[in-house]
């Protein structure tokens, strides 16, 4: 199962980033970055394949440089 998702940062705050993402069909969903916990959620509630690629990929990018990246990209 091949994945993808362009993902967007949409809203900084001291607190919390959050990130729209869309896959390959154009759907858009969106996920949250705590800066304090250091973890992700996604706001529908919904943790498939794709979210967890998506949360792997900011949460890493987060860890390594310190900053919330304005855009990235998942593709496998």
């Amino acid at each position: 199962m091949a994945l993808y998702a362009r993902i967007e940062k949409i809203q900084e705050d001291d607190e919390q980033v959050r990130y729209r993402y869309t896959d390959i069909s154009g759907n858009e969903r969106t996920m949250l970055l705590s800066k304090v916990t250091e973890t992700a959620s996604a706001e529908d509630g919904v943790e498939d394949m794709l979210y967890r690629a998506v949360a792997r990929k900011v949460a890493v990018a987060w860890v390594r440089d310190g900053v919330a990246p304005e855009k990235l990209l998942v593709q496998s």
